[in-house]
């Protein structure tokens, strides 16, 4: 009898461990399911937030860019551009500009707004495409500092080694501008070797043809990219940027006792100068960020969960549209810091404004 009531007790002993265990899986089962519902909210808000910042900012950058940098080239045409060296290299970088965003926004665009993926039309669409942004960014940042390097020639070098003559021509300032083009075609050429369209499991995707050209891509091109777009021409920026605040404050100082025309002179000089240095200051600001997150993305989304990519992708989506501000925003911060593009700009606008009239009292002359 007393075995009998033993083994019964050890049976509901086990019953009740059995019990308790499975309750106890069954709240960690919960918790884990309720922890991952939680996560694909979090996520599926992430890849919709990402998408709408590309639907709805992307258009208006294209536009309001586009529209700006069309001006630029207007408005440095009446000011004789081609006379000066300056106005050539800020010419070619509306020109420059406005190719960034014209291959950059519209991709993106159509890619969240009609998911499709303008660069996987054809392989040549998808080498092309890809060379022509790295190239045109790279350059972008590249005829910043040819116009940073001019400015100080012709400021500190003047005053700092008058002996020196260092001549700065538009013939010699487009032979070092086609070198910087030459040097960039030849760094980003590899796109037409390495990258193509791929299909697999019915969708298609612009991305590295093999594992090594992935590999070349994901853990070589992407430091290239950085110093050349980023580190390089920051530098070089800074540096120039430094030599001629100290030239100015310099002239500042020597203001009070010289003639009339000198002054005339430094406030030129000041005012390109400053235009120059807010625009050089933004570029600096702006590509530094987008280049490190290429770099971490690289070592960071192998492997990784679909949390941390969509995080990822989040960030790429905010750095990028960063970067693509600066190519918005060089006509109205010429507009803004220089005198001379202000006056320039109020004279086409009159000028326009007159025509169109002339055309409306044409029209309506016309229908009467």
């Amino acid at each position: 009898m007393t075995a009998l009531s033993s083994a019964r007790n050890l049976t509901n002993m086990d019953s009740y461990l059995e019990s308790q265990l499975t309750t106890t899986e069954k709240i960690i089962f919960s918790e884990n399911v309720s922890g991952s519902n939680a996560d694909q909210s979090y996520i599926d808000s992430l890849e919709s937030a990402s998408a709408y910042l590309w639907i709805i900012i992307s258009p208006i950058f294209l536009f309001v860019g586009v529209f700006g940098n069309i001006l630029n080239l207007f408005v440095l045409r009446r000011m004789h551009f081609e006379k000066n060296p300056t106005l050539i290299l800020l010419f070619l970088l509306s020109v420059t500009d406005i190719a960034v965003l014209l291959v950059g926004l519209p991709r993106y665009w159509a890619r969240d707004a009609f998911q499709f993926d303008l660069r996987t039309v054809s392989q040549f669409s998808c080498k092309f495409s890809l060379f022509l942004i790295y190239i045109s960014m790279q350059l972008s940042s590249w005829i910043l500092v040819l116009v940073s390097v001019i400015r100080v020639i012709k400021t500190v070098l003047p005053l700092r080694y008058p002996k020196t003559k260092i001549r700065v021509t538009r013939k010699n300032t487009l032979t070092v501008f086609c070198i910087v083009v030459i040097a960039l075609c030849i760094i980003n050429f590899h796109f037409f070797i390495t990258n193509g369209v791929i299909t697999e499991d019915g969708e298609a995707s612009c991305t590295s043809l093999t594992p090594d050209f992935r590999n070349f891509d994901e853990y070589v091109f992407v430091y290239i990219d950085f110093l050349m777009m980023s580190v390089f021409p920051a530098i070089i920026i800074i540096v120039c940027n430094i030599f001629i605040y100290l030239v100015l404050k310099n002239m500042k100082q020597r203001r009070a006792s010289t003639t009339s025309t000198d002054k005339v002179t430094s406030d030129s000089v000041s005012r390109v100068t400053r235009m120059l240095f807010v625009t050089s200051s933004y570029f600096v600001i702006s590509t530094a960020p987008i280049s490190l997150h290429f770099i971490v993305d690289s070592y960071v989304r192998p492997g990784s969960d679909d949390l941390t990519q969509a995080k990822l992708d989040m960030s790429f989506t905010v750095l990028y549209l960063f970067q693509f501000s600066h190519f918005v925003i060089n006509f109205y911060c010429y507009t803004v810091t220089n005198k001379r593009f202000r006056r320039s700009v109020k004279k086409l606008k009159d000028e326009v404004k007159n025509r169109c009239v002339l055309s409306f009292l044409f029209v309506v002359f016309f229908l009467l």
